[in-house]
């Protein structure tokens, strides 16, 4: 393979071992890993590439099993990180700051990410016998993956197709962050490979308008989310972002800008108008337009939800039906302006002639004076 980088957190080139390796790491570590450790600082220290891991096994006189056995070992201590190629290849390896171990808490993680358990609910006895089916909850807790789950990860190859996928859809490399997510969605999530792949899909689907979703934060709450949900199918994940995606085109319709997602409050009234009143969601939107015409500026899910209300409470079902209730009170509107000039227009002519009359008066009393 070609040549490997070697840099460093430490922005300052500090080419001094630190107090903190001497102190809290190098008395716990085995000999050979403290070497191997020193002669990658003593080669970063002087900008020199490495061409191999058998060339650290050849200096420091060990094995190639020693060296990956080591670099492992300081990789679960959080003092390397390194970055792979397409084919699983070393490309970069990075020795970052040891720090002071925290008193209280875990270890540093290779791969900081959430592992789901599917655990059996407990069945109450007084549920019906349809109730009385198994369900899968999801159970979150941190873990830390052992070297071996990592190098598993770097290795698999159904993941790594995975991975060129990911690349493909979002246009761009993947960052260590990236991997570390899609391994998550992989291998502890446990969602099939197609449905990761119509993951990846939909959050690349409109990047010009929504980069967010290819960033790991994101797509990996989804993934999760469809985990504690019981959804492992792509029908079921469609219908389920179409749903979050109309939250989405609710909000921007009301006028709402700050954020993409309805609260769990505003999520209960969609799903209220749309089970139980029975309003499509052309009618929901339609809504909208009512609720911004009618407060502009101070719109909201609320207001809506008087409106649709009133409309199942009319019989509205319809958006054609909301259209002749429209038209019908603009010509009622109208005919009562028309109403009120007619009855008004007799009164004033009346005052206005007389006023003339007056004005005549005057004019002729003048002219005789004069």
């Amino acid at each position: 393979m070609g040549n490997i980088k070697l840099s460093s957190d430490d922005a300052q080139g500090n080419t001094i071992l630190s107090n903190t390796f001497i102190d809290h790491y190098m008395p716990e570590a085995d000999g050979t890993f403290v070497k191997v450790y020193l002669y990658l600082l003593r080669l970063q220290q002087s900008n020199r590439p490495l061409s191999s891991f058998s060339e650290i096994a050849d200096h420091l006189k060990c094995s190639d099993n020693d060296v990956e056995r080591s670099i492992r070992y300081w990789i679960s201590k959080g003092l390397i990180r390194y970055s792979i190629d397409e084919r699983s290849h070393c490309i970069e390896i990075t020795l970052c700051l040891p720090m002071d171990p925290e008193p209280v808490g875990e270890s540093p993680r290779i791969v900081d990410y959430l592992r789901v358990v599917r655990t059996e609910e407990p069945v109450s006895p007084q549920r019906s016998d349809s109730e009385l089916q198994q369900k899968q909850t999801v159970r979150r807790s941190r873990v830390q993956p052992s070297p071996k789950e990592l190098t598993d990860a770097l290795s698999d190859e159904e993941f790594i197709d995975l991975r060129k996928e990911a690349e493909a859809f979002f246009d761009r490399p993947l960052t260590q962050k990236d991997i570390n997510a899609l391994w998550m969605i992989y291998k502890d999530l446990a969602l099939p490979f197609d449905l990761c792949e119509y993951l990846l899909e939909y959050c690349a689907s409109d990047k010009e308008n929504h980069p967010e979703r290819m960033q790991p934060d994101y797509y990996k709450k989804i993934a999760v989310s469809w985990a504690e949900q019981g959804i492992m199918t792509r029908e079921a994940a469609r219908q389920d972002t179409e749903k979050h995606f109309f939250g989405t085109k609710l909000l921007r319709a009301l006028g709402v800008r700050s954020r993409y997602s309805p609260t769990e409050a505003e999520c209960r009234m969609i799903e209220t108008w749309r089970r139980d009143l029975g309003f499509s969601e052309e009618m929901i939107l339609l809504a909208c337009d009512e609720a911004i015409l009618t407060k502009p500026g101070s719109a909201n899910f609320r207001y809506v939800n008087g409106i649709l209300s009133g409309w199942a409470k009319d019989g509205l079902t319809k958006p054609a039906q909301v259209e002749e209730r429209r038209m019908a009170r603009s010509t009622a509107a109208q005919s009562a302006k028309k109403s009120e000039r007619s009855d008004s227009a007799p009164f004033l002519q009346g005052s206005l002639s007389s006023d003339l009359d007056y004005l005549e008066k005057l004019a002729m009393k003048d002219i005789k004076n004069s």
